[in-house]
């Protein structure tokens, strides 16, 4: 379906349509239909968390600690190790759930949409283990032959302390 930037509920429900597929796929660790969604360029990028003063807060910076500071090829080759199945921390699996809500579109000039939307991520493993990772994304969307793509990810997490035991989950 074509993407209409001049209309704008057209353009909050075709993120919205893309946002429930991605959502879809990573819950069924479906990660090859999930690269479809991507753009060959891809910045995908989760920096740490500090709690600090407010006095002290600075913006996030790449060149610091980072979750995640991924390219299109460095997403697949994370996946791939999935399926040698030498990945003893998805062995069981574990089971995802991801909610996306509060989403917002901006154009953002040319083929380009900024979009701004919350998360939940449930992760459930082996017979007790749950986390919970919750945040809010940045994306900036492309359309690339008629459809959209995410070609930047940025990824603010509400907790600065990870408790669960890894994190293989895509958000």
């Amino acid at each position: 379906m074509p993407i209409d930037s001049s209309n704008d509920q057209a353009l909050w429900f075709a993120v919205n349509r893309l946002y429930a597929a991605e959502a879809r796929y990573l819950d069924q660790e479906d990660y090859e239909r999930w690269f479809g969604l991507l753009t060959e360029d891809l910045h995908y990028w989760m920096p740490t968390r500090e709690t600090r003063f407010l006095r002290d807060e600075t913006a996030p910076d790449p060149q610091r600690m980072n979750f995640y500071k991924e390219t299109l090829e460095s997403l697949r080759m994370r996946a791939s190790r999935l399926d040698t199945g030498t990945a003893w921390s998805e062995n069981p699996r574990t089971r995802y759930r991801h909610l996306i809500t509060n989403v917002e579109v901006f154009p953002a000039g040319g083929n380009e949409i900024r979009a701004l939307s919350n998360f939940i991520v449930y992760r459930h493993r082996l017979e007790r283990e749950e986390a919970w990772l919750v945040g809010q994304r940045e994306d900036v969307l492309r359309t690339i032959d008629g459809e959209l793509r995410i070609a930047r990810r940025t990824i603010l997490l509400d907790q600065s302390v990870l408790l669960s035991k890894n994190l293989n989950v895509y958000l």
